[in-house]
């Protein structure tokens, strides 16, 4: 990461002052060309309440990461006609969040370093704060994350996200006895500002996956994590099964430019049955058989019809009795789904594939262009 800082001759201009010290944490929310964003004042009155609230605890720190429209000067306006409690900071040129990150954590005192991002909003830290003693001072922990709640949203894809969140919620019991789960939201988790430097040394700087690779960067030094449900994160996802793609296809690219650039870590996890090991096999089972899945129907179909129809049923119910398994035995993380969770379950199995089909194989295509350009 120093090296395309570096190459990009990056800089940091603190706008409205800089931390006075005192406190221990600092929440950091990185943006970039937000101007046009319709909540923009809205967003920020509501980091202006964060500050107040939190001001003798933790500072809060919006990151403006090179900014080609006027996001930078209406911010500037803001805290001058507002007198505000968060600090601003200017990095020049776009450094794909990472960078930006990376110089800001570099730059400031604090032991602790919540990230979030600027549509995102973070309740109960006062939880977070209470506890960051603990999280301190124990040595091989690099950090905690928090509880990630779909927010502010209605229809089908708003309810799919719901549920498919609560199934990845689950599945943090699965790392819970060693502290391996792959991906520390970067819109709500806690790091030590000590090992974060290390994990942004080593960080390629991609953008699509730049919170998995961080986790990653961290369990590969040894490192765990841990599950802070007390406090909430709640995200605005995408509300149209076009945008839903679009940032599933992001995400996915995220993971196989992870995956490639960490292969040997993750074929030692493979070849060792770890948790992260057992976990990179399940996923690397489900892309194959999404991604082959329309091919696999062809050649089902062209043998027998009853096959094709006997396949997508044991498809379909086998999703379904996933589902079932989550809510009965997890109600603790299904307990946000706002009704018509019937009609949502029974309709999950065909929107999952579905999103992840489009999603998976759009990633692929991409991440297999990227390299061709390389080459």
């Amino acid at each position: 990461m120093i090296k395309i800082l570096k190459e990009k001759s990056a800089k940091l201009e603190w706008v409205n002052g800089y931390p006075a010290g005192n406190n221990e944490t600092a929440l950091l929310i990185p943006f970039y060309n937000e101007s046009s964003n319709c909540d923009f004042t809205r967003r920020l009155f509501y980091y202006e309440e964060v500050a107040r609230k939190y001001k003798d605890k933790m500072d809060v720190i919006l990151i403006d990461d090179g900014s080609t429209d006027d996001s930078l000067e209406k911010i500037r306006s803001f805290v001058t006609d507002n007198y505000s409690e968060f600090i601003v900071v200017s990095v020049t040129p776009n450094t794909n969040k990472v960078g930006a990150l990376f110089l800001t954590v570099l730059s400031i005192p604090h032991d602790l370093i919540v990230l979030s991002d600027f549509d995102t909003d973070i309740i109960n830290l006062e939880n977070l704060l209470a506890a960051s003693q603990t999280i301190y001072h124990e040595k091989d922990l690099m950090g905690c994350y928090f509880r990630m709640l779909p927010y502010e949203g209605d229809g089908a894809i708003f309810r799919f996200q719901q549920f498919e969140y609560s199934l990845v919620r689950s599945l943090y019991e699965f790392h819970k006895k060693d502290g391996s789960v792959p991906v520390m939201p970067g819109a709500g988790s806690c790091y030590k500002r000590d090992v974060l430097v290390s994990i942004y040394r080593e960080h390629s700087g991609f953008r699509s996956g730049e919170d998995r690779e961080a986790t990653l960067l961290g369990l590969k030094m040894g490192y765990r994590t841990v599950y802070k449900e007390n406090v909430l994160t709640l995200t605005r996802p995408p509300l149209s099964f076009k945008t839903l793609v679009k940032q599933r296809i992001r995400w996915n690219l995220g993971y196989l430019e992870t995956f490639y650039k960490e292969k040997k870590y993750y074929y030692r996890q493979i070849s060792q049955l770890t948790r992260v090991g057992i976990r990179t096999v399940y996923d690397m089972f489900l892309f194959s058989f999404v991604v082959t899945l329309p091919l696999l129907l062809i050649v089902a179909g062209i043998i027998h019809i009853w096959l094709l129809a006997g396949f997508m049923v044991f498809i379909y119910a086998f999703c379904l009795l996933w589902c079932l398994y989550v809510l009965i035995f997890f109600r603790k993380e299904t307990g946000d789904m706002k009704g018509r969770s019937i009609k949502t379950v029974l309709a999950y199995p065909a929107m999952k594939i579905a999103v992840d089909y489009f999603a998976w194989t759009g990633a692929l295509f991409r991440f297999l262009r990227k390299k061709q350009d390389k080459i």
